[in-house]
């Protein structure tokens, strides 16, 4: 087995599931490093998450799809607001071509996406539309980023995001869009500056995917042409493959991410982490390969959110989707944990109680944080076929894109509730992670 095919393949969604299914195995045995797995209550999670979906829609199929549009779903005291929405109207009223109107949505929400990393408990993004905290605070700040030209080079049109204007954007220009003050700290801000400068260097590398069919020095490289590339790579008339829309994430944008993290064959591999959960104690580069668990949380959230777009305004139809996994971030793990399907094992706790915090606190790449993610991962398939199982449709009646249904209406929002309820000071999950800006 070559270096070059382990690569390839820590970078495929194939094994994301694969390594994450292979630790939830050793659970079942077990033999987990830091928790104590409890199987028998996955059902319990999954009845209340249909409970939440019960309550909020007529049923799962009703849910929309889990992405980074959700974000800009607001409610006002006039009404629910789909502010996203509300600027293709505004376009297309001004002549905007409809695939225009999706390639300015995928500018959009490609920089919101990168920029989505914990926030923090301690920050807030002040609106004309309200005061928003985490997701939803830096969702609407970058939208009024956007909507100012912050990321973008044209003298005449705000709303695009390209190479040339995001090369250049300084930390300012981000502390400042995001209202970062000494009292009003945000996790990670140079980090995040520093990611969205990167994604102005993998478009400009990158023409392959975002060059776009009229992309010269007039029209520097957009993520929004993305979809030019998408609509020559129709496996079918107006069909592409999932594996098209990773290539352009994984691939694409592989110079975003730190090139400090884990490494292999001299190749940056993002969001991949050992875990010695599944280390048998060799030091051969191929068994070191073999301890290795991707997630590519950030990627996959990006992929997730791009489809609404490739599909709602692009009008592609995408198949495969059923390949990208759950998130393994702290909302869906914090469910996991405040349900008592894992149990923080007491030497871990002792040990990431630190410095007075309420919780244990540990480094993104804590072998507590890799195993956890990864249980995530494979808890959150058993958690969505238990679901089907009790939802009530027929399978041929179920809805496409079922998992991300199951984390919007959902796991996500299960995780949340649970934790403003169990730590109310701080809406905190059970577990903490010291966030940089650029994981999860």
């Amino acid at each position: 087995m070559s270096m070059s095919y382990n690569v390839t393949y820590l970078k495929s969604l194939q094994a994301v599931r694969e390594r994450s299914h292979r630790v939830y195995e050793l659970a079942q045995r077990g033999q987990l490093e830091h928790f104590v797995f409890d199987e028998s209550k996955i059902d319990d999670v999954a009845d209340y998450v249909l409970g939440l979906v019960h309550r909020d829609y007529a049923s799962i199929a009703s849910v929309p799809p889990h992405g980074r549009w959700r974000s800009y779903c607001v409610k006002t005291p006039e009404g629910d607001r789909d502010l996203v929405a509300e600027h293709v109207l505004k376009w297309k009223a001004s002549d905007v071509s409809e695939w225009e109107c999706a390639r300015r949505v995928i500018d959009l929400i490609m920089v919101s996406v990168l920029i989505d990393a914990g926030a923090g408990a301690n920050w807030h993004y002040e609106d004309e539309l309200g005061v928003f905290e985490r997701t939803e605070g830096l969702g609407i700040a970058a939208l009024r980023m956007f909507e100012r030209g912050v990321f973008s080079s044209h003298p005449h049109n705000p709303f695009q995001a390209d190479a040339r204007a995001l090369l250049v954007l300084s930390d300012t220009d981000v502390a400042r869009g995001f209202q970062v003050t000494d009292s009003n700290p945000l996790l990670g801000c140079t980090n995040r500056a520093q990611l969205l400068r990167n994604l102005g260097r993998a478009l400009s590398d990158g023409s392959r995917y975002f060059g776009g069919k009229c992309a010269c020095n007039n029209h520097p490289a957009r993520p929004g042409f993305m979809l030019d590339y998408l609509s020559g790579c129709t496996e079918a008339p107006l069909v592409v493959s999932i594996d098209d829309v990773w290539d352009v994430v994984i691939d694409g944008l592989a110079c975003v991410w730190p090139a400090g993290r884990t490494q292999l064959d001299g190749v940056a591999l993002g969001d991949v982490w050992a875990c010695d959960t599944l280390d048998v104690g060799s030091d051969s580069e191929r068994q070191r390969a073999d301890t290795l668990v991707p997630f590519h949380k950030l990627s996959q959230w990006l992929a997730w959110s791009l489809l609404e777009v490739v599909v709602k305004l692009g009008k592609l139809k995408v198949s495969g989707t059923e390949k990208l996994t759950g998130l393994p971030e702290y909302r869906n793990g914090g469910l996991l944990v405040d349900m008592g399907v894992l149990t923080l094992s007491p030497a871990d706790l002792a040990r990431g109680l630190r410095d007075g915090s309420s919780v244990p606190v540990f480094e993104g790449g804590d072998a507590v944080i890799v195993e956890w993610r990864a249980m995530t991962v494979a808890l959150l398939d058993k958690i969505a076929d238990r679901i089907k199982a009790k939802c009530g449709l027929p399978s041929d009646q179920l809805p496409d894109m079922f998992l991300a249904r199951v984390l919007e209406g959902g796991t996500w929002k299960a995780g949340r509730e649970l934790a403003a309820r169990m730590r109310p000071t701080t809406k905190d999950p059970p577990i903490d992670i010291i966030s940089d800006g650029t994981l999860f």
